[in-house]
């Protein structure tokens, strides 16, 4: 059982080695994408708008979470079952 696995484990290596290796021929990019990417990347990250939707998305779950726990602090109340 064992020496199957290891076999297919072998050859899906070797499957996925020429895969990228043939995929590396086809898609060919400049040098210079990766600079201009994490730049790109950068510059919306320092963007005031991007920011706000980043706290808001993350305040939004978080808010909730601290209602449900405060719920459960007071007596008579019964929060919701996890």
């Amino acid at each position: 059982m064992k020496q199957k696995i290891i076999v297919g484990l072998t050859a899906l290596t070797a499957f996925a080695a020429s895969a990228a290796a043939s995929m590396a021929q086809v898609f060919t990019t400049p040098t210079s994408t990766a600079s201009q990417f994490t730049a790109n990347v950068g510059t919306q990250l320092a963007d005031p708008g991007t920011l706000t939707i980043i706290v808001v998305a993350i305040s939004i779950p978080l808010f909730f979470y601290v209602v449900h726990a405060l719920m459960g602090l007071l007596p008579g109340r019964r929060a919701r079952k996890n």
